[in-house]
């Protein structure tokens, strides 16, 4: 019986100093959720030249803004990033990288919260001269970044390789280190690169003018029985008509193949001269997707170097905002182009008398 009794003390005891233990240890917490925010706005601030810690490989040199904008109930938002370089900003639809900081940002997971102290933060390398992150409720031309919601980033935590340390506030949190790593990029990699990108739904309505040319389709896709969107496109300019599968189907996957060759700041980029947006588009290509979102690519007179042909494009998201200008080659152009003039010369199709399969 004493020896049962004995047993059960030194299990309590034990039990008592695992849990003290653990208290005296921060980073064995479990995952906790620091916070639950709907951030619209991201800033991003690279580290300055006199951080402690690891510049390689190299973060981003350029300060970037990215903004979530919401398109109503239910509705996907669009995402932009803006970067300011020699005082100079431009603006462009943000890509995957963005969108995954917001989802990250808004749910943010620690496994550690301790009061920062001078010894703590000066270990870690956090402070003013860290690479840090700012966010807001705010998405306007001009935002207002609190400095309770910037994140600066030291060092990875201990021997944990997914998690470094952050100071915010005046707390020491331990988030995953991808938060951060992203950021090792030049800014055009936060930059979509295909001028009409979704993921879910079909694109509903195809127009282009310019070139001497007017003409327009739409697409009254459907699911199959696999539940893909089968496509069935028809031109309604001039006489309205079924057209081939083929030759709907060619205008499309032109449209949706269409990607930006060069950005006017990106490195290596041909010395591209100024396009004044005040001047009329050579052509315009309206795209239309089945979620509502509206794509405008206007196309600006060529111009020629030795590097090759080389035509401005400037993409909008009609109403919600503008790009800057990018570069597409020629060749680009003129292949959607063909397209288009394959869709005005097509005869009238006839179904098979068939179900979709």
């Amino acid at each position: 019986m004493k020896q049962k009794i004995s047993l059960v003390v030194i299990a309590f005891v034990g039990l008592f100093l695992l849990f003290y233990w653990m208290e005296d240890h921060p980073e064995n917490i479990s995952e906790t959720n620091y916070w639950k925010e709907d951030w619209k706005s991201i800033g991003y601030n690279p580290p300055k030249a006199d951080w402690c810690g690891t510049q390689e490989p190299k973060f981003a040199e350029d300060a970037m803004v990215f903004r979530k904008i919401p398109r109503g109930w239910n509705q996907t938002p669009l995402y932009t990033v803006t970067s300011t370089k020699n005082g100079k900003s431009i603006s462009y639809e943000a890509n995957y990288n963005v969108k995954n900081s917001f989802s990250e940002l808004s749910v943010l997971k620690t496994k550690l919260i301790e009061k920062a102290t001078p010894e703590i933060q000066k270990s870690y390398c956090l402070g003013e001269s860290s690479p840090s992150l700012s966010l807001s409720e705010e998405n306007g031309p001009t935002i207002e970044f609190s400095k309770d919601k910037q994140l600066f980033f030291g060092k990875k935590i201990g021997s944990d390789e997914g998690r470094v340390s952050v100071l915010v506030h005046e707390e020491i949190i331990a988030p995953y280190n991808y938060l951060i790593e992203k950021f090792r990029t030049p800014s055009t990699n936060f930059r979509e690169k295909m001028y009409v990108s979704f993921n879910d739904g079909y694109l509903k309505e195809l127009s282009f003018s310019g070139q001497i040319l007017s003409v327009k389709a739409e697409n009254r896709a459907k699911k199959n029985q696999y539940n893909v969107y089968v496509n069935d496109w028809s031109r309604t300019t001039g006489e309205r008509i079924v057209l081939p599968p083929d030759i709907g189907n060619q205008w499309e996957s032109v449209t949706k193949g269409l990607k930006v060759e060069f950005y006017t700041d990106e490195v290596g980029a041909p010395e591209f001269p100024e396009v004044s947006l005040t001047q009329n588009p050579e052509a315009v290509l309206d795209v239309v997707q089945s979620e509502g979102i509206k794509y405008r690519l206007s196309f600006y007179p060529l111009w020629e170097t030795n590097s090759g042909k080389w035509r401005p494009v400037r993409r909008e998201l009609v109403p919600y905002f503008s790009e800057s200008i990018t570069w597409i080659k020629e060749e680009s152009f003129q292949n959607l182009v063909n397209a288009v003039m394959k869709v005005k010369n097509a005869s009238r199709y006839e179904r098979p008398n068939q179900k979709i399969q």
